[in-house]
Protein backbone atom coordinates (compact mmCIF):
# COMPACT_ATOMS: atom_id res chain seq x y z
CA UNK A 1 0.00 0.00 0.00
CA UNK A 2 1.86 3.59 -1.00
CA UNK A 3 1.89 6.20 1.32
CA UNK A 4 -0.26 8.62 -1.29
CA UNK A 5 -3.12 5.86 -0.51
CA UNK A 6 -2.80 6.38 3.38
CA UNK A 7 -3.21 10.28 3.21
CA UNK A 8 -6.65 9.55 1.43
CA UNK A 9 -7.62 7.26 4.28
CA UNK A 10 -6.86 9.92 6.59
CA UNK A 11 -9.06 12.24 4.43
CA UNK A 12 -12.06 9.93 4.27
CA UNK A 13 -11.39 9.63 8.45
CA UNK A 14 -11.57 12.92 8.94
CA UNK A 15 -14.56 14.17 6.49
CA UNK A 16 -16.06 11.27 8.79
CA UNK A 17 -15.13 12.75 11.95
CA UNK A 18 -16.25 16.39 11.23
CA UNK A 19 -19.00 15.56 9.43
CA UNK A 20 -18.19 18.08 7.11
CA UNK A 21 -15.94 18.94 4.06
CA UNK A 22 -15.23 22.54 5.70
CA UNK A 23 -14.34 21.15 9.30
CA UNK A 24 -12.60 18.14 7.90
CA UNK A 25 -10.17 20.93 5.11
CA UNK A 26 -9.24 22.87 8.27
CA UNK A 27 -7.94 20.21 10.56
CA UNK A 28 -6.02 18.63 7.55
CA UNK A 29 -4.68 22.23 6.06
CA UNK A 30 -6.63 21.78 2.62
CA UNK A 31 -8.49 23.93 1.04
CA UNK A 32 -12.79 22.41 0.84
CA UNK A 33 -12.37 22.07 -3.38
CA UNK A 34 -9.33 20.21 -2.78
CA UNK A 35 -10.75 17.66 0.14
CA UNK A 36 -13.98 17.37 -1.77
CA UNK A 37 -11.85 16.94 -5.52
CA UNK A 38 -9.95 13.86 -3.45
CA UNK A 39 -13.49 12.62 -2.66
CA UNK A 40 -14.84 12.69 -5.68
CA UNK A 41 -12.03 11.08 -7.08
CA UNK A 42 -11.78 8.09 -4.86
CA UNK A 43 -15.61 7.41 -5.24
CA UNK A 44 -14.71 7.56 -8.65
CA UNK A 45 -12.44 4.58 -8.14
CA UNK A 46 -14.56 2.67 -6.28
CA UNK A 47 -17.89 3.37 -8.58
CA UNK A 48 -19.85 4.05 -5.47
CA UNK A 49 -20.27 6.90 -3.44
CA UNK A 50 -19.33 7.15 0.46
CA UNK A 51 -20.68 9.86 1.45
CA UNK A 52 -24.54 11.58 1.50
CA UNK A 53 -24.36 14.92 0.67
CA UNK A 54 -26.64 17.00 2.61
CA UNK A 55 -27.15 20.37 3.73
CA UNK A 56 -25.94 19.89 7.68
CA UNK A 57 -23.01 17.97 6.29
CA UNK A 58 -21.84 14.52 5.33
CA UNK A 59 -23.16 11.49 6.28
CA UNK A 60 -21.59 7.85 5.48
CA UNK A 61 -23.19 5.51 2.71
CA UNK A 62 -23.50 1.80 3.58
CA UNK A 63 -20.25 1.56 1.56
CA UNK A 64 -18.87 4.25 3.40
CA UNK A 65 -19.48 2.62 6.61
CA UNK A 66 -17.91 -0.60 5.17
CA UNK A 67 -14.76 0.95 3.71
CA UNK A 68 -14.27 3.62 6.83
CA UNK A 69 -14.07 0.43 9.07
CA UNK A 70 -11.19 -0.69 6.37
CA UNK A 71 -10.20 2.73 6.29
CA UNK A 72 -9.11 2.70 10.04
CA UNK A 73 -8.11 -0.97 10.19
CA UNK A 74 -5.32 -0.02 7.76
CA UNK A 75 -4.21 3.23 9.98
CA UNK A 76 -4.27 1.45 12.97
CA UNK A 77 -2.02 -1.68 11.32
CA UNK A 78 0.36 0.87 9.51
CA UNK A 79 0.96 1.99 13.28
CA UNK A 80 1.60 -0.81 14.83
CA UNK A 81 4.39 -1.32 12.15
CA UNK A 82 6.38 1.88 12.22
CA UNK A 83 5.81 1.69 15.90
CA UNK A 84 7.45 -1.75 15.81
CA UNK A 85 10.22 -0.29 13.92
CA UNK A 86 10.94 2.55 16.53
CA UNK A 87 10.92 -0.13 19.44
CA UNK A 88 14.14 -1.37 17.27
CA UNK A 89 15.44 1.94 18.22
CA UNK A 90 14.41 1.25 21.96
CA UNK A 91 10.48 3.40 22.14
CA UNK A 92 12.69 6.57 20.86
CA UNK A 93 9.37 7.81 19.13
CA UNK A 94 5.60 6.25 18.92
CA UNK A 95 2.45 7.04 20.62
CA UNK A 96 -0.09 6.08 22.96
CA UNK A 97 -4.03 6.22 22.62
CA UNK A 98 -6.12 5.39 25.54
CA UNK A 99 -9.86 5.63 26.04
CA UNK A 100 -10.58 5.99 29.92
CA UNK A 101 -12.92 6.01 32.46
CA UNK A 102 -13.52 8.63 34.50
CA UNK A 103 -12.35 6.05 37.36
CA UNK A 104 -8.40 7.13 36.89
CA UNK A 105 -7.78 10.34 35.47
CA UNK A 106 -7.85 12.23 38.77
CA UNK A 107 -4.76 10.67 40.13
CA UNK A 108 -3.81 7.35 38.77
CA UNK A 109 -3.43 7.34 34.87
CA UNK A 110 -1.61 11.12 35.03
CA UNK A 111 1.04 9.44 37.58
CA UNK A 112 1.55 6.41 35.29
CA UNK A 113 1.75 8.46 32.26
CA UNK A 114 4.21 10.77 34.05
CA UNK A 115 6.12 7.79 35.32
CA UNK A 116 6.39 6.25 31.99
CA UNK A 117 7.67 9.39 29.82
CA UNK A 118 10.25 10.29 32.53
CA UNK A 119 11.68 6.79 31.06
CA UNK A 120 10.44 7.35 27.81
CA UNK A 121 10.24 11.00 26.84
CA UNK A 122 10.02 10.25 23.06
CA UNK A 123 6.57 8.77 23.68
CA UNK A 124 3.32 10.59 23.54
CA UNK A 125 0.20 10.18 24.92
CA UNK A 126 -3.88 10.98 23.73
CA UNK A 127 -6.03 10.37 26.23
CA UNK A 128 -9.81 11.01 26.04
CA UNK A 129 -12.34 10.18 29.16
CA UNK A 130 -15.58 8.52 28.30
CA UNK A 131 -18.62 6.88 29.39
CA UNK A 132 -18.40 3.00 29.32
CA UNK A 133 -19.73 2.03 26.46
CA UNK A 134 -18.62 4.78 24.51
CA UNK A 135 -14.89 3.65 25.83
CA UNK A 136 -15.44 0.30 23.86
CA UNK A 137 -16.85 1.38 20.91
CA UNK A 138 -13.79 3.47 20.56
CA UNK A 139 -11.79 0.36 20.42
CA UNK A 140 -14.56 -1.17 17.48
CA UNK A 141 -13.80 2.00 15.61
CA UNK A 142 -10.23 1.90 16.03
CA UNK A 143 -9.67 5.28 17.91
CA UNK A 144 -7.76 4.37 20.57
CA UNK A 145 -5.16 1.41 21.30
CA UNK A 146 -6.33 0.95 25.08
CA UNK A 147 -9.46 1.23 26.65
CA UNK A 148 -9.69 1.55 30.65
CA UNK A 149 -13.03 1.29 32.04
CA UNK A 150 -15.23 0.17 35.17
CA UNK A 151 -17.86 -2.26 35.26
CA UNK A 152 -17.16 -3.05 31.36
CA UNK A 153 -19.89 -4.26 29.13
CA UNK A 154 -19.77 -7.90 27.62
CA UNK A 155 -18.00 -7.50 24.18
CA UNK A 156 -17.15 -10.58 21.99
CA UNK A 157 -14.85 -8.95 20.10
CA UNK A 158 -12.92 -6.71 23.12
CA UNK A 159 -10.50 -8.77 24.91
CA UNK A 160 -9.41 -8.05 28.57
CA UNK A 161 -6.09 -7.28 29.13
CA UNK A 162 -5.72 -7.64 32.80
CA UNK A 163 -8.62 -6.65 35.37
CA UNK A 164 -8.44 -5.22 38.98
CA UNK A 165 -11.06 -5.78 41.49
CA UNK A 166 -12.50 -2.80 42.78
CA UNK A 167 -15.60 -2.31 45.28
CA UNK A 168 -17.05 1.18 45.36
CA UNK A 169 -16.65 3.45 48.52
CA UNK A 170 -18.36 6.46 49.77
CA UNK A 171 -16.70 9.77 49.35
CA UNK A 172 -17.91 12.74 51.54
CA UNK A 173 -16.30 15.93 52.91
CA UNK A 174 -13.67 15.67 55.30
CA UNK A 175 -15.70 17.34 57.91
CA UNK A 176 -18.57 14.98 57.41
CA UNK A 177 -19.97 12.67 60.82
CA UNK A 178 -18.93 9.81 59.03
CA UNK A 179 -15.56 10.48 58.05
CA UNK A 180 -15.00 9.79 61.59
CA UNK A 181 -15.31 5.99 61.01
CA UNK A 182 -12.97 3.50 59.55
CA UNK A 183 -16.25 2.05 57.28
CA UNK A 184 -19.42 2.82 56.55
CA UNK A 185 -22.57 0.80 55.59
CA UNK A 186 -25.04 1.73 52.76
CA UNK A 187 -27.59 2.25 55.77
CA UNK A 188 -25.17 5.23 57.16
CA UNK A 189 -24.51 6.81 53.94
CA UNK A 190 -28.63 6.64 52.46
CA UNK A 191 -28.96 8.53 56.07
CA UNK A 192 -27.63 11.80 53.56
CA UNK A 193 -28.42 13.00 50.81
CA UNK A 194 -26.98 10.72 47.77
CA UNK A 195 -24.58 12.62 45.19
CA UNK A 196 -24.93 9.46 42.51
CA UNK A 197 -23.05 9.12 38.97
CA UNK A 198 -25.76 8.95 36.48
CA UNK A 199 -26.49 5.89 34.25
CA UNK A 200 -23.90 6.24 31.64
CA UNK A 201 -21.11 5.41 34.08
CA UNK A 202 -20.29 1.78 35.36
CA UNK A 203 -20.70 2.48 39.19
CA UNK A 204 -24.34 3.42 38.88
CA UNK A 205 -24.66 0.23 37.26
CA UNK A 206 -23.70 -1.01 40.39
CA UNK A 207 -25.25 0.93 42.88
CA UNK A 208 -28.41 0.39 40.53
CA UNK A 209 -28.17 -3.32 40.66
CA UNK A 210 -27.67 -3.10 44.78
CA UNK A 211 -30.96 -0.45 45.31
CA UNK A 212 -32.94 -3.43 43.48
CA UNK A 213 -32.35 -5.98 46.00
CA UNK A 214 -32.61 -3.93 48.77
CA UNK A 215 -34.68 -2.07 50.84
CA UNK A 216 -33.05 0.64 51.42
CA UNK A 217 -33.23 4.12 48.42
CA UNK A 218 -31.21 6.85 47.80
CA UNK A 219 -32.52 10.58 48.91
CA UNK A 220 -30.89 11.93 44.96
CA UNK A 221 -30.26 15.45 45.69
CA UNK A 222 -27.97 15.25 42.71
CA UNK A 223 -27.04 13.05 39.57
CA UNK A 224 -24.05 13.84 37.39
CA UNK A 225 -21.96 12.17 34.69
CA UNK A 226 -18.59 14.13 36.34
CA UNK A 227 -17.16 12.71 39.32
CA UNK A 228 -14.98 15.80 39.52
CA UNK A 229 -18.83 17.50 39.98
CA UNK A 230 -19.83 15.24 42.56
CA UNK A 231 -16.60 15.74 44.39
CA UNK A 232 -17.08 19.01 44.46
CA UNK A 233 -20.77 18.85 45.59
CA UNK A 234 -19.96 16.64 48.55
CA UNK A 235 -17.56 19.05 49.80
CA UNK A 236 -19.75 21.47 50.57
CA UNK A 237 -22.74 19.37 51.30
CA UNK A 238 -23.77 16.52 53.64
CA UNK A 239 -24.09 14.39 50.86
CA UNK A 240 -22.21 11.24 49.88
CA UNK A 241 -21.24 10.07 46.47
CA UNK A 242 -19.48 6.51 45.51
CA UNK A 243 -16.87 6.00 43.81
CA UNK A 244 -14.33 3.26 43.50
CA UNK A 245 -10.86 3.33 45.43
CA UNK A 246 -8.59 4.25 42.46
CA UNK A 247 -10.06 7.20 42.01
CA UNK A 248 -11.08 8.21 45.31
CA UNK A 249 -7.64 7.07 47.65
CA UNK A 250 -8.43 6.21 50.95
CA UNK A 251 -4.96 7.25 52.57
CA UNK A 252 -5.36 10.83 53.29
CA UNK A 253 -8.02 13.60 52.40
CA UNK A 254 -7.74 15.01 49.18
CA UNK A 255 -9.44 19.02 48.30
CA UNK A 256 -11.41 18.58 51.33
CA UNK A 257 -12.56 15.06 50.62
CA UNK A 258 -12.37 11.65 51.69
CA UNK A 259 -13.02 7.74 51.02
CA UNK A 260 -14.03 5.33 53.19
CA UNK A 261 -14.61 1.53 52.34
CA UNK A 262 -18.22 0.31 52.08
CA UNK A 263 -19.18 -2.52 54.38
CA UNK A 264 -22.01 -4.18 52.95
CA UNK A 265 -21.57 -7.88 51.64
CA UNK A 266 -24.42 -7.11 49.04
CA UNK A 267 -22.84 -4.54 47.03
CA UNK A 268 -21.34 -6.31 44.19
CA UNK A 269 -17.39 -6.05 43.92
CA UNK A 270 -17.18 -5.42 39.73
CA UNK A 271 -13.14 -5.07 38.11
CA UNK A 272 -12.06 -2.55 36.27
CA UNK A 273 -10.96 -3.83 33.13
CA UNK A 274 -7.42 -3.13 30.53
CA UNK A 275 -8.41 -3.92 27.26
CA UNK A 276 -8.30 -3.79 23.45
CA UNK A 277 -9.88 -4.52 20.34
CA UNK A 278 -9.29 -8.80 19.95
CA UNK A 279 -7.44 -9.43 16.50
CA UNK A 280 -5.56 -6.22 16.55
CA UNK A 281 -1.92 -6.33 17.67
CA UNK A 282 -1.22 -3.69 20.36
CA UNK A 283 1.85 -1.75 18.86
CA UNK A 284 4.82 -1.19 21.28
CA UNK A 285 4.78 1.28 22.91
CA UNK A 286 1.02 0.44 24.16
CA UNK A 287 2.35 -2.69 25.06
CA UNK A 288 4.82 -1.67 27.09
CA UNK A 289 2.36 0.57 28.76
CA UNK A 290 0.41 -1.82 29.51
CA UNK A 291 3.26 -3.50 31.73
CA UNK A 292 3.28 -0.22 33.47
CA UNK A 293 0.04 0.13 34.12
CA UNK A 294 -0.75 -3.39 35.23
CA UNK A 295 2.44 -2.96 37.80
CA UNK A 296 0.75 0.54 39.01
CA UNK A 297 -3.04 -1.30 39.59
CA UNK A 298 -2.01 -4.39 40.47
CA UNK A 299 -0.98 -3.67 44.00
CA UNK A 300 -2.93 -1.18 44.77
Amino acid sequence: MSLQYLRVFRHIDEIARCGSIRKAAEALFLTPSALDRRLQDLEAELGTPLFERHARGMRLTSAGEIFLHHVRAQRADFERVRAEIEQLKGLQRGSVSVVASQALVHTVLPQVIQQFNERHPGITFTVTVADHAVVIQALREFQADLGIVYHAPAAADVLPLFTVDQALCAVMAEGHPLAAQPGVSMADCLAYPAALPDRSLGGRIVLDQFFARSSLKPKVAMESNSFEMLRNYVRGTTAVTFQIPLGAPMAEARDGVVARPITDRKLERSTLVVAQLKGRPLPGPAARFVEALREVLVRQ
